[in-house]
């Protein structure tokens, strides 16, 4: 019985600090030596709180995260925070379409700013970087071909 009260106290205090997915919670309080059934009685305990609610901790990792990763990477991410393909899945549905293309070209533009913009090389490599975060190929190309409008055309000499 004492055995619970600490994990419960342990489960809040991890919790105050910022939110986690049941896996990360069961994994640091099982860490601590816990038995499990005084973890599954603190994660209870805390869920009861409403502290503990993977559905929402997915939505709100999407609303915070979707400007700077791909929808890849962040299924990824939530895949491995020990998050269902199902719960991952209705949590893009809850966060809602948005355009990646701003992100990328935020990236895009950071990156050429240490590459020489003329060497058709550096855009390859770009794209190669870019397709690598787990941007999608033809948002990449729609905004490697705007970053590339403005540059003049190289004489075949």
């Amino acid at each position: 019985m004492e055995e619970l009260t600490r994990a419960k106290k342990r489960a809040l205090y991890i919790l105050a600090d910022c939110d986690k997915t049941e896996k990360q919670l069961y994994d640091k309080l099982k860490k601590t030596g816990y038995s499990d059934e005084a973890i599954m009685g603190a994660m209870d305990y805390v869920r009861g709180f409403g502290y503990l609610d993977d559905g929402k901790y997915a939505v709100r990792y999407i609303l915070y995260y979707r400007e700077k990763k791909s929808r890849a990477r962040l299924k990824y991410d939530l895949a491995k925070k020990g998050l269902s393909q199902a719960l991952i899945a209705e949590a893009f549905e809850e966060a809602g379409e948005w355009d990646e293309r701003p992100a990328i070209r935020v990236l895009a533009e950071k990156k050429l700013s240490k590459m020489d913009r003329t060497d058709p090389k550096a855009y390859r490599k770009l794209a190669a970087f870019l397709s690598g975060r787990g941007y999608r190929t033809d948002d990449v190309m729609a905004v490697l071909g705007q970053l590339a409008e403005g540059l003049p055309k190289s004489s075949g000499a």
